[in-house]
């Protein structure tokens, strides 16, 4: 019997709450450096890249569209004060702009998790109101409590590595 790492154990509590929670959320900046956070119901595929579909005229939709550096988080906001767990990202969004590969592999991880009906494409192609997006990460990690003192501090375990294998 193989006992498994710390590691192991917080990328598998990593997947258990990116498998149950329900949204994403993303902190974009606009042109002139204010920053915005805006969650959004999320899918995601095997490599962890992360799909949704948002208003294209929606603020953070519009800041992707201009700078596509973004933070995220998934927090499972469930747990009682203290015992919460959360999944952080830094990298890269963008629109997908047209009907291609990755177009329907972002409607398939969105529709999926969800369990409801896909919505026609025509609905995120040209005159449709919104857009497909996704984010693919470039740093994964977690935190875990360190204990100083009488209290204790936030420690970030990078599991970008671990997650993706």
């Amino acid at each position: 019997m193989q006992i498994s790492s710390p590691i192991d154990q917080l990328t598998e509590k990593a997947k258990q709450v990116l498998n149950e929670i329900t949204y994403l959320t993303l902190a974009t900046v606009d042109k002139e450096g204010h920053p915005w956070n805006s969650p959004v119901y999320y899918g995601f595929d095997e490599d962890y890249t992360f799909y949704w579909s948002s208003w294209i005229e929606n603020q953070h939709s519009q800041n992707i569209i201009n700078n596509g550096q973004v933070f995220a988080v998934v927090y499972d906001s469930t747990a009682l004060s203290g015992e919460g767990f959360g999944v952080y990202f830094k990298g890269i969004a963008e629109v997908i702009e047209a009907e291609n590969e990755i177009f329907n592999k972002a409607i398939d991880s969105i529709y999926t998790k969800s369990g409801k009906p896909k919505r026609d494409k025509k609905y995120f192609l040209d005159s449709g109101p919104r857009r497909l997006f996704r984010f693919m990460p470039k740093t994964i990690w977690v935190n875990v409590k360190e204990p100083y003192e009488d209290y204790f501090l936030d420690k970030r375990v990078d599991i970008t590595q671990e997650i993706k294998q």
